[in-house]
């Protein structure tokens, strides 16, 4: 029970951090004495758990424990100088439990930096000097630990000009004394040390200056729409679609000031750690120290002091990746979206939420809008706009004037045909000439990286595949190795083929590596720079790479889906799409929203400066209706192809979905738990929903499990949720070897 008005609560329901939590039970203890009156919901707790102790959650206070007072525990330890959670994070996180099919452990996790879990990182401290009252004062004592030493007086007359204080190290080089006269100093009480606080900043650069614009018409009309939702702390979900280079960052700027002039915080989530750099450059440029970011890229004590700083309200600009949904935020003001579209904001690991609907609810619990940025929205938030949940609003040309780039696509089956098997067409290759000869810059996008992607036995037909997926390897030239591109495993090459023994090996399919060297081979004069999963791994070489082709240091940027989306490089004249198919015949139902997506974006580079801009389309499908969109830019022409297709097929935004996937370590018990759960989900079927399945996984085995899978579908997602939770539970009974994952509104059903 919770405690009545007046009652001190003695007892905490607490929610234990067990790693195999299987159930959302509570557990109670005793508040100590000192904190009866203190503690409050959403503290990091250290609790007696079984023979050791464990972190947990206080969820809950109760005036008396539910379990008989010799069964409860008094809590170890209360953590951190202040709750981590607020109430509103609280409710949150049970929202997102009941949403996503998890336990409330779960999503409070998510909520928190992982280095604020288990203490794996803890504040950053410095020492800082400073005078006393009796240097300052001058009746300084006399001998070995008064100021007479000529070292200590010039410490003595610099810290009467300015008391500080200090760091140890400035002083020391201030005064020209070493570290002995300022330890003695303090000995003799002329000297005071504290300690405090020292952030581990995302950044070692001032920002950089702060460009504003003018806005054009349709930019204005749309700053003008949100800051009034702003000001009246109203929600409302706003679509703003704009074409590349429309200058929806603007807008997004123009809405946060009104945000902070109110004195509220806002949350800026991008989809690509690639798409960081710049995008936090131009908001430190506006809003100074004032912003914080997260994402994976930083490490670990950069994330916790960030967090903090949030938490504290000192930051009022949170921009990061997808868990920067859950910042600490405590006035949120506004949310917004950029590139609403990406499956980069679906989490693939329980809680499987999406940041985009997560901020749809956390705007509508704290009264504010959401912003939902994008060139190509996805189907699901144009269908929103149609029926007029979403206030549309539309950015349709360029900042400046600027025209959008002239785009066309190359029969890559006539290159074939008429004897050219190189990566570049013969179009492609003139356009590369050409801009190399004016000294431009371009981009060539090719979703696939290495520099093989698969190697086959020319006798047998045999196909390297990794050992724990279901998929080939693909060759890296750089590191010589096969690479599994889902698990990381990594071999040598063999010299004979492991099925047949035969020696004709080929490789097959091209990558990101074997694009660049073949533009060294036939331009070697050109500057390349490469920008992909292995060329990035290490920490800050996505902004090193950025920065360098930004101060045009390189002239070809070669890279995956990092380079399509948010650089605006004015240089770039020329966009040269090597393969436009590779996600085009994957077995999923989004796969041409995402080809056209990633085209229009990928296109969108060319011609951001002042000179216009030029995009090549190599592809053996160029009559499809996603490339034809794509080299229109034009989403509502790509809509009134694709909708009633997913209409007629009963997929998204028509219907609701829920994924049940089946993992084991056999396809036997795999497919034995999928048919369990079939069984079941017959039975609990709600009226009108689809049952499709059960079946193996497009991808059959990844990390030494084998996958099959089912879908429901349905008008209501809540009871398809229920049903596919119930079926789960079932058949991870029956199956103890088997993991059964419930995945609402699931983003790819490979």
């Amino acid at each position: 029970m919770n405690p009545g008005a007046g009652e001190a609560p003695r007892a905490a329901a607490v929610a234990v951090d067990i790693a195999a939590a299987a159930t959302d039970r509570l557990y109670d203890y005793w508040i100590p004495s000192e904190w009866i009156g203190r503690l409050q919901p959403g503290w990091r707790v250290r609790v007696p758990f079984g023979r050791g102790r464990r972190e947990g959650f206080v969820v809950e206070l109760r005036a008396e424990p539910s379990l008989p007072p010799e069964r409860v525990r008094p809590i170890a330890e209360v953590l951190d100088p202040m709750p981590a959670l607020t109430p509103e994070a609280l409710e949150l996180a049970r929202w997102c439990a009941r949403a996503y099919g998890s336990t409330l452990v779960q999503a409070l996790r998510v909520m928190l930096p992982a280095g604020l879990r288990g203490d794996r990182v803890r504040p950053r401290t410095e020492e800082l000097l400073a005078a006393t009252p009796a240097l300052l004062s001058g009746k300084w004592a006399q001998g070995a630990g008064g100021v007479r030493a000529p070292a200590r007086r010039r410490v003595a007359e610099l810290l009467r000009r300015s008391p500080g204080p200090w760091r140890r190290r400035d002083l020391e080089r201030a005064a020209g004394v070493g570290a002995a006269t300022l330890r003695a100093m303090v000995r003799a009480g002329l000297l005071a040390v504290e300690r405090r606080e020292r952030e581990r900043a995302a950044w070692t650069e001032p920002p950089e200056p702060d460009r504003r614009p003018v806005l054009n018409p349709f930019q204005e009309e749309a700053v003008a729409e949100i800051r009034r939702a702003v000001e009246a702390s109203a929600h409302a979900v706003f679509l703003l679609q704009g074409v590349t280079g429309s200058g929806k960052t603007e807008v997004y700027l123009r809405a946060l000031e009104a945000v902070l002039a109110a004195g509220r915080q806002a949350i800026v989530l991008v989809p690509e750690i690639a798409l960081t750099p710049q995008t936090v450059a131009r908001f430190r440029a506006r809003f100074g120290d004032r912003v914080a970011v997260f994402h994976s890229g930083l490490g670990e004590g950069e994330r916790y002091d960030a967090w903090w700083r949030v938490r504290r309200g000192e930051a009022a600009v949170v921009v990061g990746a997808r868990s920067a949904v859950f910042a600490p935020c405590q006035r949120l003001g506004l949310i917004v979206v950029d590139e609403e579209q990406e499956a980069s904001y679906k989490q693939e690991e329980t809680p499987r939420y999406h940041a985009r609907s997560v901020a749809l609810e956390r705007a509508r619990r704290a009264g504010c809008p959401v912003l939902l940025g994008s060139a190509t929205p996805a189907l699901e938030s144009l269908a929103e706009a149609e029926q007029g949940r979403y206030r549309r609003l539309r950015l349709p040309q360029r900042v400046g004037g600027r025209p959008l780039p002239l785009a066309e696509a190359v029969d890559m089956r006539r290159e074939l045909a008429e004897g050219n098997r190189s990566l570049f067409s013969r179009a492609l290759a003139e356009a590369l000439d050409e801009v190399l000869a004016r000294r431009e810059q371009a981009v060539l996008f090719l979703n696939r990286r290495g520099f093989h992607t698969f190697v086959l036995c020319r006798e047998c037909g045999h196909v390297l595949r990794c050992p724990q997926c279901a998929v080939s390897l693909a060759y890296h030239a750089d590191q010589g190795l096969l690479r599994c591109h889902y698990c990381g495993w990594a071999e040598r090459p063999p010299a004979r083929c492991p099925a047949c023994g035969g020696s004709a090996l080929g490789y097959h399919g091209s990558g990101t590596q074997r694009v660049e060297e073949e533009l060294a081979r036939r331009w070697p004069a050109a500057r390349v720079l490469r920008m992909d999963a292995d060329s990035t791994a290490r920490k800050g070489a996505h902004e090193a790479i950025y920065r360098r082709f930004l101060r045009g240091e390189a002239d070809v940027l070669v890279g995956t889906q990092m380079v399509a989306k948010g650089w605006d490089v004015g240089g770039v004249t020329l966009v040269g799409i090597v393969n436009a198919d590779t996600a085009l015949n994957l077995p999923d139902f989004r796969a041409a929203e995402r080809t056209f997506q990633l085209l229009t974006q990928a296109a969108g580079r060319a011609g951001r400066g002042g000179r216009p801009g030029r995009v090549l389309v190599q592809s053996y499908a160029p009559e499809h209706y996603a490339i034809q969109a794509a080299l229109r830019m034009d989403p509502d022409a790509f809509a009134r192809v694709e909708l009633p297709i997913r209409r007629e097929l009963g997929y998204p935004p028509y219907r609701r979905l829920v994924r049940l996937l089946a993992l084991a370590p056999s396809p036997a018990e795999a497919e034995r738990a999928a048919r369990l759960a079939a069984e079941e989900l017959a039975r609990r079927r709600p009226a009108g929903a689809r049952l499709v399945g059960p079946s193996e996984a497009p991808l059959g085995r990844l990390k030494g499990q084998s996958r099959w899978h089912l879908l429901l579908g349905g008008e209501r997602v809540g009871p398809l949720r229920d049903a596919a939770l119930a079926a789960a539970a079932r058949a991870g009974r029956e199956l103890p070897a088997a993991r059964l994952v419930v995945d609402v509104d699931p983003v790819s059903l490979l």
